[in-house]
């Protein structure tokens, strides 16, 4: 006699493994109109990657249940299933978001009446101190960065930018030579939403960035070329200074270092005394409770008397 396969809930596998059909329209339709609102691709892959996730996981626990079936509890089951998973509490909530966002979209061009998330408050982040990077530290990676090779001019000049710009992973991935105003010692940044800004061209970065581009002798636009001269990418930049970090035993200090060079950068411009509004303006922040939350994590160092500049 065949047996059944045994239906499980939401944790389990589904009772009828049908092959996922992926993605809906509907979603399709969403990052269409988020990529219209000038959303980056680093973004769009994210809504992607996180609201697909969330529309398998329902469909593996009732295949074919189509979007106006979906209800609060499946939302809810999966919050769970991700703890459960140890995902990050940031992972959590930011993938609660990507949900929320997607379901009010629905419900704004009438897929749906209700959206399934509108009563679901967004998971708690506990409340951390994240590290700086200091001055010891970013030595130790500039040690690893000879200038009087390729490789390592290139890599020097891409940790004295993070460092006295405060620019985004993604900004300094996308700077081209024509950005860089060596008269009026300024950068121009794309940031999010590909809004357009200045920011300082210092003379640390100056004088590493000149050396760098002296090696080259090419007529590519790009600002970051790999050591066989092809433009480089946001992930390749991202993959260089991980090693560094590793080679620079800082891998346990550090975790992000990308946004540890950011948050450090604004933490000195405030502690130097320069006004909130135009730290938000320089480093391409929307609302200043990103620098509140900086200044906290200063004052919690200050009291610990922790060193970080």
């Amino acid at each position: 006699m065949e047996k059944r396969p045994v239906e499980r809930g939401f944790s389990g596998a589904s009772a009828s493994p049908r092959p996922w059909v992926y993605p809906k329209p509907e979603l399709e339709g969403f990052l269409l109109s988020r990529e219209c609102e000038g959303c980056s691709p680093a973004t769009l892959a994210t809504y992607r990657h996180r609201i697909s996730q969330f529309l398998r996981y329902v469909h593996q626990y009732k295949p074919g249940l189509d979007l106006p079936g979906i209800r609060r509890a499946h939302i809810e089951h999966y919050l769970l299933e991700l703890r459960n998973r140890d995902c990050s509490p940031d992972y959590i909530k930011s993938t609660f978001i990507g949900i929320r966002t997607f379901f009010k979209w629905c419900v704004e061009e009438r897929f749906i009446d209700v959206s399934p998330a509108q009563n679901i408050k967004a998971p708690r982040v506990p409340k951390k101190s994240k590290p700086f990077i200091t001055e010891v530290q970013r030595d130790r990676l500039l040690a690893l960065c000879p200038p009087n090779r390729y490789l390592g001019a290139r890599n020097a000049a891409i940790i004295w930018l993070f460092w006295t710009t405060g620019m985004r992973l993604s900004e300094v991935a996308g700077l081209k030579l024509a950005d860089l105003d060596w008269e009026r010692s300024r950068i121009r940044v794309f940031g999010k939403g590909a809004r357009e800004r200045w920011v300082p061209f210092l003379p640390e970065a100056k004088k590493s960035v000149w050396r760098y581009i002296a090696y080259r002798d090419d007529k590519l636009p790009q600002l970051w070329l790999s050591e066989e001269r092809r433009p480089m990418t946001r992930d390749g930049i991202d993959s260089m200074t991980q090693r560094l970090v590793i080679r620079a035993g800082l891998h346990g200090e550090i975790k992000d270092l990308h946004h540890t060079f950011r948050r450090a950068w604004a933490a000195r411009q405030i502690r130097a005394g320069v006004p909130t509004k135009y730290v938000q303006m320089v480093g391409g922040w929307e609302s200043l409770s990103v620098l509140e939350r900086y200044v906290r994590a200063m004052d919690i160092d200050d009291a610990l008397g922790a060193n970080w500049v």
